[in-house]
């Protein structure tokens, strides 16, 4: 669910560094072996971890409207957890940044578990985590597939095109922000 708490940094400048390393990220599920395809490429290998992680974590911001006003008004009332599809080399420098503690109990990251979305399994995992029954929950993401993944399962899925969209969905849900 990272999709819809992070966007592209405006002030990001091209880095073919991050490119080539997001391009490699989607095609390597598992962490163990994403690395060594660092370790081996012939524009990464120059770079350090710490380097790459700084890299792609400059990529991207919060998307404010979220963060200040959306998940405020949740915390509250709501269990909120994420799904995330990322390498796990870079969640420790997203969460310091972010503080995604102060608002979600639950993390799920694809690379540690070696399932990704929209597989089935990851939502089912994620739902046991939370104690919570797929009719009980709203998953939102930016990508139609993955939200797909969700309804498959039961969960009710929203697709992230907007913070005022995203208003409007939940609001359909009986969720007044």
């Amino acid at each position: 669910m990272v999709g819809p708490l992070l966007q592209k940094n405006p002030a990001y400048v091209f880095d073919e560094i991050v490119e080539v390393v997001e391009k490699m990220r989607n095609s390597s599920v598992d962490d163990e072996e994403f690395i060594q395809k660092l370790k081996d490429n012939e524009i990464t290998k120059q770079y350090s971890q710490e380097e790459i992680v700084k890299r792609i974590v400059s990529k991207y911001c919060k998307i404010q409207e979220v963060w200040n006003e959306l998940l405020p008004k949740l915390k509250g009332n709501y269990k909120l957890g994420i799904i995330n599809n990322g390498t796990a080399i870079t969640i420790p420098s997203f969460k310091k940044i972010n503080d995604f503690d102060e608002f979600f109990t639950t993390f799920i990251n694809s690379s540690e578990i070696s399932i990704e979305k929209p597989n089935k399994e990851i939502y089912l995992m994620t739902l046991e985590k939370m104690d919570l029954k797929p009719e009980e929950t709203i998953f939102i993401d930016d990508t139609e597939q993955n939200v797909y993944g969700a309804n498959n399962v039961g969960m009710k899925g929203l697709l992230f095109t907007s913070y005022t969209n995203l208003l409007k969905d939940l609001n359909s849900l009986g969720i007044n922000i």
